[in-house]
């Protein structure tokens, strides 16, 4: 002041929406001596030489005096708040975290509440970053250190909350899987928090991703790589490491990653590509306690567990061979039939007349005449046509 005393000053801010081709929130800032009346006061746009102040906008006019309606947010109490929390003196807050805190906030206390937010992993106050699609709030610190640690040893579809485990991007479509991947890489700009060599692999984990969704698209049972291959062949050579995979071998029932069972082996197997554990025999899942599992409350004090079905090989590996032979030989024809699906041979080389003519008539398809001159074998093969 021109006495040369000093006194504090209000901070008044917030946006002023100017609609020009599009929306645009201008950030507004004034300072106020805290005598101020609690009229408005008259505030001016002051153009630079790129500027043009437009005449259709209802908040600035052309002399460039600025109309405060877009700050009727701000009153007086929420003036206060700010300034006592920029001023405290055992906490460091940025003014935009502050900002945010009192536009959503009603008192101080619930403002310090909102600023001073326990982290759940490593239990510190800090200020949160809130994740998306799910209600939890970690810290900076935590997000960055686990994204960072799970991205180089985690699978993609493992690239979640590291609090309460959503969204369940393994059991959602493609779509939205990407959607949340999407939002993790941009809104909330998880390059930032990742070195660039990680986050190129986080890229490249989201393309292998994308690609095990994809028709005809295989796993190779050795390695990492991953090839297209006609369907119509079982034998699929790998260009990476030159070993063959069989395209119809047994897959992971989540991600279909191709796998193969060692004789002997212990069936609890877990998917090098998506980590799903799964039983080798029946391909049921493998959980830990009856948060994972719902069969029933008895799984709440099992370890780790599956439930398989009485035909899986982990109950019938320990029976005998003449055992095995036995149930065999009382379900052949059931076995020989389901060969015969499975190759689509069909039955009717073998029919009679009798039963072609019945097989056609069964399907309202009207029966040929016999010839009378015609042999009985050139008959049936007419009618077999």
């Amino acid at each position: 002041f021109p006495d040369k005393t000093k006194k504090k000053l209000l901070y008044l801010a917030g946006t002023l929406p100017v609609c020009y081709e599009s929306s645009y929130n201008i950030p507004v800032c004034i300072w106020l001596h805290e005598t101020h009346p609690a009229s408005r006061p008259r505030c001016y746009v002051c153009p630079s030489v790129s500027m043009v102040i437009n005449p259709s906008c209802p908040y600035v006019d052309k002399a460039g005096i600025l109309s405060l309606n877009g700050l009727r947010n701000w009153t007086h109490d929420q003036v206060s708040i700010y300034r006592s929390l920029m001023e405290m003196e055992d906490q460091k807050f940025s003014p935009t975290d502050v900002i945010e805190a009192v536009q959503l906030t009603k008192d101080l206390p619930s403002a310090l509440r909102f600023l001073n937010h326990c982290c759940p992993i490593c239990q510190d106050q800090v200020t949160f970053s809130k994740m998306t699609h799910c209600s939890c709030s970690i810290c900076q610190s935590c997000f960055s250190s686990f994204f960072s640690s799970a991205i180089k040893e985690r699978s993609i579809h493992q690239l979640v909350c590291p609090q309460c485990g959503r969204p369940d991007v393994r059991q959602g479509a493609l779509g939205d899987a990407m959607e949340f991947f999407n939002l993790l890489d941009t809104q909330l700009q998880i390059r930032h928090f990742l070195s660039p060599q990680d986050h190129e692999l986080f890229q490249r984990k989201l393309r292998d991703g994308a690609l095990q969704e994809t028709n005809n698209f295989c796993w190779c049972a050795h390695c990492s790589f991953g090839m297209f291959h006609d369907s119509g062949q079982l034998r699929m050579d790998c260009a990476n490491c030159k070993k063959s995979t069989c395209s119809q071998c047994r897959t992971c029932p989540q991600c279909q990653c191709v796998f193969s069972l060692s004789r002997g082996g212990c069936l609890h197997f877990t998917c090098s590509q998506c980590k799903h554990h799964f039983c080798g025999g029946c391909a049921q899942t493998f959980s830990v306690g009856a948060q994972m599992c719902s069969f029933s409350g008895d799984c709440s004090t099992r370890g780790l567990h599956a439930h398989h079905p009485r035909d899986c090989l982990y109950h019938l590996r320990d029976w005998t061979m003449n055992r095995l032979k036995q149930l065999l030989q009382s379900h052949y024809k059931e076995v020989l039939v389901e060969h015969i699906n499975r190759c689509h041979a069909d039955p009717a080389v073998l029919f009679s007349i009798q039963e072609l003519m019945s097989e056609l008539q069964r399907w309202k398809v009207p029966v040929p005449t016999r010839r009378a001159d015609e042999l009985e074998q050139a008959y049936a093969q007419r009618l077999r046509l």
